[in-house]
């Protein structure tokens, strides 16, 4: 299984791995970690693929996967310029809400994943089971022990 992430970090994109170590399901809490005095996170849509595919066009990407979630995708602020694969790869590093039908998604929706699709499998096959995250092109929030981060269909605890 594969996580893999298309973010925006300094207005570009980036794509990012993660091993399924990273999966945080939701209702466990995040523990913020020792390591890192600025975590933050930023809402992204998860979706999982469910079929074999490399080298997907963009019409075609609706056919590779089957549901989507809303997330959260966790990084280390601070560790961002110094060391990338640290800052955002880490052990619970993206919560991953209730799994919605895809039909739910609206156009444009369809069309960033679709986007996301072509791109991320012109670098790597996917397969049945794969994640891909897709970050909002947001800034990142910054997280507080304490904290509780709700949306719909998604509920995380930070402490």
């Amino acid at each position: 299984m594969k996580i893999i992430g298309l973010t925006y970090y300094n207005g570009a994109h980036r794509y990012t791995m993660k091993c399924d170590a990273s999966l945080l399901n939701q209702r466990k809490p995040f523990f913020l970690p020792d390591w890192s005095d600025d975590m933050r996170y930023i809402p992204c849509t998860v979706i999982r693929i469910s079929r074999l595919g490399k080298c997907i066009e963009s019409r075609f990407a609706a056919r590779y996967y089957d549901a989507y979630a809303p997330g959260l995708d966790f990084i280390a602020n601070d560790w961002m310029e110094k060391e990338y694969a640290r800052a955002t790869a880490f052990d619970n590093a993206l919560c991953v809400g209730e799994w919605q039908q895809v039909e739910t998604l609206t156009e444009q929706e369809q069309e960033q994943i679709a986007q996301a699709i072509e791109q991320i499998s012109h670098i790597v096959t996917l397969r049945m089971g794969d994640y891909i995250y897709i970050d909002a092109k947001v800034e990142a929030e910054p997280l507080h022990e304490n904290q509780t981060i709700e949306q719909e269909h998604l509920y995380c605890k930070i402490k």
